[in-house]
C-alpha cells in the first residue's frame, strides 16, 4: 500500500473518531508505524525485529543499520534504494523487482534463499552468506557471471552459498 494512502487512512481516522473501521486497515496502520520506526531508529545500535518482516510494495526509504531479522524479510516490489550495512536475515531474503538496489551491503548473513530477481545488482559483496539457494534471474549479475565464477568470487571473499545458484 502506499504511502499517501495510508496517510490518508490516517487523516480519516482522526476526523471519524470513534467510528468503526475495517480489519484491514488496521494492519496498513500498523505496516506504516512500523516503517516510521525503521526508517527513524537511530545508527550505531542493533535493530533486532523477532519475526518476518513482510514490507512487499510498500514505500520505504531506509532500513536501520545492523538490522536483525530473526523470521523472513521480504522487500519484494518496494522502492527502498539501498540496503543497511551488517544484515543478518535468519529465513530467507527476498528483493523480488527492487529495482533501486544496485548493491548489497558487506557483511549480509540470509540463513535461507536469497532472491535478487530483477534487481540491478552487478557485485557481489564481501562476507555474503546464503543458506540455502541465491535466484540471480534477470539480473546483470547473471548475464556477467558464470555459476563457477560467482561460486569463486563469494568464497574469495570470506562467504559461501550452501546451495545452488538459480538463474530462472
Amino acid at each position: 500500500m502506499k504511502r499517501e494512502t495510508i496517510e490518508k487512512i490516517l487523516n480519516f481516522l482522526e476526523e471519524k473518531e470513534g467510528m468503526e473501521l475495517p480489519e484491514s486497515w488496521f494492519y496498513s496502520i500498523k505496516q506504516l508505524e512500523l516503517i516510521k520506526e525503521l526508517e527513524n531508529y537511530p545508527d550505531g545500535t542493533q535493530y533486532r525485529y523477532n519475526n518476518h518482516l513482510y514490507l512487499l510494495g510498500m514505500q520505504i526509504k531506509k532500513l536501520p543499520n545492523n538490522l536483525h531479522v530473526s523470521g523472513f524479510l521480504d522487500l519484494s516490489y518496494s522502492n527502498i534504494p539501498k540496503l543497511p550495512d551488517k544484515l543478518y536475515v535468519r529465513g530467507y531474503f527476498n528483493l523480488d523487482d527492487c529495482k533501486q538496489i544496485t548493491e548489497l551491503p558487506n557483511s549480509l548473513y540470509v540463513g535461507g534463499d536469497l532472491v535478487l530477481h530483477k534487481t540491478n545488482i552487478t557485485e557481489l559483496p564481501n562476507n555474503l552468506y546464503v543458506g540455502i539457494d541465491l535466484y540471480i534471474g534477470n539480473t546483470p549479475l547473471a548475464d556477467k557471471y558464470t555459476d563457477e565464477e560467482i561460486i569463486k568470487i563469494v568464497e574469495s571473499n570470506r562467504g559461501q552459498i550452501e546451495g545452488k545458484i538459480i538463474r530462472q
